[in-house]
Order: C-alpha cells, then structure tokens, then sequence
C-alpha cells in the first residue's frame, strides 16, 4: 500500500486499458483500489496511467474528473491511499447496481438517460463493453451518448458466491437496476402526492392573506408554471424561467414572498435571492474563489426539485452587457436541464436578449399598473383592519376611482397618511376628508417626471369653465363611453372614440377645458407640449414620445394631452417621384407618434389621446383618421350666450358697480373691421381676452382710486379701449 499525490487532468477516454508496465519488468497494473479520507474506495480498472519506480511505489496516478468527486478530491491533492489487487478470474452473473447520475451531478437531474430507460439501448450491454471489473459498493462509470453516468455497485453474483467481493464483466453478466432506488417510481409516488396537496391548497387565500392583493390572473399563470414544472413530466417542459415585470411599487417582491413562504408550507425547496444584496455580498466576500462558486454555495440547499426566486435580478445585468454575476446566472439557467427547478425572477427593466432566450428566463409576465377593480380589492385588504366611519367596501370604492395610476406602494402611502391624520386628531374612527388630505399630499410614483393632473385636482377648472355647453356635454359623452360604458358599445361590435382633436383660435380655452375634462371623469391628466418633445439629437426625440405613452398606460385611467400637436405631426408632403420631400427627422417622429397612437388605440386601453391645435389643416391625414384620432371638435369663437356666461364667471367674485351691464359687455364689439357688423365684431373675443379685460378693468378703477370698492361700467370700457389698441 502506498501513498501517492494526484497529478493530472484524467482525460483519458473512460474505462479504456491503457497499461503501465513495471519497470522490474514483472506483470503490469492491472486493478488498483483506490481510497481517500473516509470516503469508499472504489476499483480503478486499468484505464488511468499509473508509473512506479524500482520500488513498487507508485508516484502518479491520474485520475479522472468523476472519480476525484467521489473521493473527495481536488486537483493536485494529497494522501491517496492506492493498493493493487490481484486480477479476478471469476465472472460475475448478475450484478445490481445504483443509478447516481451524469457527470457532474447535479440535483433534480435524471438518474437515468431516456435511451436505457425506454430500453433503446440495452443496459447489460452498454455495461459489459466499458466496465471490465466490479466490487462491491463501490462507485463505476459508463458512457451513454457521450456522457458520463455514475453507478454504485450494490451486489455481484457469481456461479460460486451469491455476495462476491469482486468479479469480472463478462458478455453473458445480467445487470439490473436496484429496486429500492428505483428513481423514476420514486419521483412518480412523490409527484402523484404533490399534486394531490397543490391542488386542494388555498393558494389565492392565502397568498392575499400574505398581503398581495388584487392580481388573482397573474398568480394563477405563476402557479400554472411553477406546477407544470415541479409536477408534470420534464418532456412536456417549455422552460423553466419565468420573468416578472412590472414598474416599481407594483408588488413584485411581494408576490415573490407570498409565494416562498406559501411553497415552503408544502415542503418545497425555496431560495430567494435580491440582486443588489447578492451582487454586494458576491464582492465583499472573500470565501469563494468566483460569482459561479458563491452562487453554488448560495443554491445547495435546493433538493431533487425546487424553486428559485430572484428580487430585482435586472441588478445583474448591465445596460449593454452581463456582469460576472449575470454570467453565473445565466450559467445556472443553462445547467438546469432536464431538472424540476423552477427560476422565477422579477425586473422592473428589460433584460438583455442573452437572459431571456429560450432556455433561460423565457417566458415573460407583465404585471400591470392596478386597475380601479385591482386598486379596490388592495385597499379592501390594507384597511382590513382600519376603524371606519363607513363600511369596508364603500370607501376602498371611493379611493380606488380617486386613484388612477397608483401602484400598490402608492395606495399603502395613502392608507397610512389617512390614519396617521385620523390618529393626531385622536378620532375614534377614520372619515373620508382624512383621504382626501392624503390623497393631496401623495403623487402616484410613476408620474413624478410628467406633467400629471391627478383625478379630481382641478375639478373647479369645469365649473370655471364658462359657456360651450354643447361642447362639453359631446365630450362628456366620448369619455364615459370610453371609460365607462365600454360594455355597452362591445355589445354592438363597435370601439369607442380612440382620440379627440380640439381645433380652433388660439385663446378659447382648449387646454383648460381638457384639464377640467379630466377632472370631471376621474382620469389622470398628462399634458404634453409638443414641442418640448424635439430634440437636436438623433432618435432622442422618439425615445420622448414612446416614454410619454408608457407612462400614460401606466396612470391609466388617463386622458394623453398634446398641445400644439402641429409641431410634431406636420402634413407630409411628397414629390412628383413619390419620395417624401419633408426631413427624414420629422417622418420618423410622426411614425413613432402613429405607431404608439395604434398601441393606445384598442379597446382594452383606458389611455384616450387628445389633441389641440390652431392649424387643423397642417396635420398628417394618417394621424387624423379613424381608428386614431377619430373625432375632431371645433372650439371656436363663443357666441353671445357662451361670452355673457364667461363674463358672468370672471365677475363673480368682483364687487361691481350698479351701472356694470355684463350682457352689454358680452355684445361689446372687439374687431376694428367696418365692413363688420357689432355682432360679427364681439363674435372675434375669445374667453382670454375676456379675462384680461376684467383684470384690467380693476387695474383702471385701482388707478382712480386705490381704495376702490368696486369696479364701474367706465373701467371695463376703458380696458376694452386699451385692449383694442394693442390689437
């Protein structure tokens, strides 16, 4: 018996005789037993190098990467014990042997290749070509379709021993599968009990009970993946990545731990990882010689199956290519295989194409800004517990419609401003005024970098909003069925309106009437100005626009406004040879701009574009159509009644003298023309310059007296002469 060091990769083919003779010249090695620290020892069976010295002790022994791991080695190790032993002459009749896996093993991997489990390729004789000795329990290999699979030797048998220690392999050797260890059978009988405990658990219960409320769809297509991977034949497995995305603040970590702690309940394996956490531990700590390494360490406590889960893995994933971390990722994605492994990663960004290839993270769910319906059955469980002055059910309704483009995280916010307000009151119970103070101090995160109106901010701006009476009860009529009656205009086949154009004289109040519009339906209001959008840098411009509809989509309910949608969707203009004669910058734009329209544009959407402009016939006609911005409004000049309204409303809260006549100021002539009528003349003032005429007027009356306690007929006359001057 001597000890020898390790020295050499072993990549010799498997278990082919490659003899060493002894230099004395006597018999070579031909069996040598090999043993290391505690663990078994096993038979080498002339297919690795051995070289001795005059000495009989043998130096070297090269070894083959299975057989170090099932001794326990590492490359270059020392105190390997190697003892050579006498040739058998007997041949066994049958040995029973133990499925361990390929090479290198890995948890959750068939036992078995497919090809010896449908008997394609014949078990007996598959061994008796490779392995030309056997003892008992220890470990062989054999090369199936170029891999590597390991076996334990439970038993041999031959015509003199039923229990022999060592035989030889023989052509006529029977060799058979240990019943006991039977995976497949094994895997079955657990999978079948499995199935029958996932099927009877109250997954929605319990997970909303976890507090993840509201998405009942997207955890049923979680549970879908995670079941058809951990239950169903690895045959019948697409993939085994599932990628979560969603903005931030929507509840994806939370799903993510409602789920572990609902699969650990069931006694599965569950690792949850954080990207940022892993990607700090992974460069501080100094244990592991590589990310791959850490990563292993971090994943050994997954079982035959399991489930891995990993919060904010965008962390990564750099913006244009994979950190070293990411690579580990993806290297654990890729040595999944055929195992019952389930990867469901969440992100709030796209990841590269490398990540989400087939194979890896391949199946995508997007998790949505909350609807009205989602919002209410959040709050309903956030103020589960909450003293109310009214029932349940009723105030997580009245929230939810003031709450459009709130994400979970917003909605918590809100609950806890509330009841903080109703506790430093010291109030029994808590009323809805202390939801309207947290409703005005908190702004739905994903509108803090546009120019968001929330719901109900500016709804005396509809009121203040004189006149038009017609006008405003069309576009009430267009918003409700789009965001309300829906239904109604599906059950006739038909789509409700996609955009409204407002076009008329600048100065009518197109933009104030939209804000008030939107304040009246309970919708975000995001107003754009067009031109804002234009850069002098190449693709910046379109990038703007494809960020303004994703952001809108995420606030939904929500009215997109543009105003002076003129300089970005410009009439094209094409020559005699059919080219566009206009800049290719602002072809690009408009197709970007048509091609979102297009995306906003379907029924599901609770996203409606509208528009404004003074130069109706500058527009692009693919951009005025059906289907995009279908309905075009005149916002005109205001007739008489609409012009005596909006005086009335700017003199409203103005101490007027008794001689003021506001139905005269209303028919007042405002155009210089002579070949006009007075009526045709005062039909040419718009509700601005109304406004400015009534704040000079009371400029006049604090010029004549600056303790003026009322504004007289003379003041208006004079701002109306001053006014016309200007023009």
């Amino acid at each position: 018996m001597d000890r020898v060091a390790y020295s050499g990769h072993g990549d010799l083919p498997l278990n082919v005789a490659r003899l060493v003779e002894r230099s004395d010249g006597q018999a070579p090695i031909r069996c040598v037993r090999l043993t290391h620290a505690a663990n078994s020892a096993m038979i080498l069976c002339a297919g690795w190098t051995a070289r001795a010295n005059d000495d009989d002790e043998v130096r070297d022994v090269q070894l083959p990467p299975w057989m170090l791991h099932v001794l326990g080695m590492t490359h270059g190790a020392n105190g390997l014990v190697c003892k050579t032993i006498d040739v058998p002459e007997d041949v066994a009749e049958s040995i029973v042997i133990e499925p361990l896996g390929a090479f290198p093993l890995q948890r959750g991997s068939p036992l078995l290749p497919q090809v010896l489990v449908d008997n394609t390729l014949d078990l007996s004789t598959t061994f008796g070509r490779q392995v030309a000795y056997v003892s008992a329990g220890h470990t062989v290999a054999v090369l199936v379709l170029g891999l590597p699979y390991l076996f334990r030797v439970h038993a041999i048998a031959t015509a003199t021993n039923p229990a022999a220690p060592l035989a030889r392999v023989g052509r006529a050797t029977l060799v058979q599968l240990a019943q006991s260890t039977d995976a497949s059978s094994t895997l079955a009988k657990s999978s079948r009990q499995l199935d029958e405990v996932w099927a009877s658990h109250p997954w929605r219960e319990r997970i909303e009970r976890h507090g993840f409320a509201g998405y009942e769809n997207t955890v049923d297509d979680v549970l879908f993946h995670l079941r058809l991977v951990l239950l169903t034949s690895s045959e019948y497995v697409a993939s085994h990545g599932l990628l979560v995305r969603g903005v931030h603040g929507v509840g994806k970590t939370l799903l993510l731990q409602a789920l572990g702690a609902q699969l650990r309940s069931l006694g599965i394996p569950v690792v949850y990882l954080e990207g940022m956490s892993l990607m700090l531990e992974s460069a501080v700590t100094t244990a592991f010689p590589s990310p791959t390494a850490f990563l292993a360490h971090k994943l050994q406590s997954l079982a035959d199956f399991g489930v891995l889960l990993l919060d904010n893995v965008e962390a990564c994933f750099e913006e244009n290519e994979v950190s070293p971390m990411g690579r580990s990722l993806l290297q654990v994605l890729d040595s999944i295989g055929s195992r019952r492994v389930v990867v469901v990663a969440s992100s709030t960004i796209g990841l590269p194409a490398s990540a989400t290839r087939v194979g890896r993270l391949e199946r995508e769910l997007e998790l949505p800004v909350p609807s009205e319906v989602c919002r209410q059955a959040i709050l309903r469980r956030l103020l589960l517990a909450a003293a109310l002055d009214a029932p349940h059910n009723d105030v997580a309704h009245r929230v939810a419609l003031a709450t459009g483009g709130y994400v979970a995280k917003d909605l918590v916010r809100v609950c806890r401003y509330a009841l903080a307000s109703s506790k430093l009151q010291e109030a029994p119970t808590v009323v809805w005024q202390d939801f309207v103070k947290a409703l005005g101090v908190t702004t739905p995160s994903q509108l803090q970098t546009l120019n968001v109106q929330a719901p109900g901010a500016a709804l005396a701006s509809w009121t203040l909003f004189a006149g038009y009476s017609a006008l405003k009860n069309r576009l009430l009529e267009l918003i409700s069925y789009r965001f309300e009656r829906k239904e109604a205009l599906a059950a006739l086949g038909v789509q409700s309106v996609s955009g409204i154009l407002l076009y008329g004289p600048s100065g009518c109040g197109k933009t104030t009437l939209v804000r008030g519009l939107a304040a009246k339906c309970n919708a975000n209001f995001v107003r754009v100005q067009s031109s804002d959008l234009l850069s002098k840098y190449f693709g910046e411009t379109e990038k703007s626009i494809r960020d303004v509809f994703a952001r809108a989509r995420a606030s939904a309910p929500c009215i997109l406004f543009f105003d002076e949608l003129d300089a970005i969707a410009e009439k094209r203009a094409f020559d005699s040879s059919g080219g566009g004669s206009s800049s290719s910058v602002y072809a690009r734009v408009l197709s970007t701009l048509l091609n979102e329209m297009d995306g906003v544009g379907g029924q599901a959407s609770e996203v409606i574009v509208m528009a404004a402009t003074n130069r109706k016939d500058a527009l692009d006609a693919a951009l005025v159509r059906p289907g995009r911005i279908d309905q075009a409004l005149e916002v005109g000049y205001p007739d008489q009644n609409d012009r005596l309204a909006i005086f009335e409303s700017y003199t409203r809260r103005m101490p007027l003298a008794e001689d003021v006549d506001v139905a005269a100021l209303a028919s007042t002539p405002f155009d210089l023309r002579s070949d006009l009528s007075k009526m045709e003349r005062a039909a040419h003032m718009t509700g601005a310059d109304i406004g400015a005429i009534c704040k000079a007027a009371a400029f006049h009356a604090l010029r004549h007296d600056v303790d003026a306690a009322s504004v007289a007929m003379a003041h208006f006359r004079a701002a109306i002469a001053s006014r016309l001057e200007r023009v």
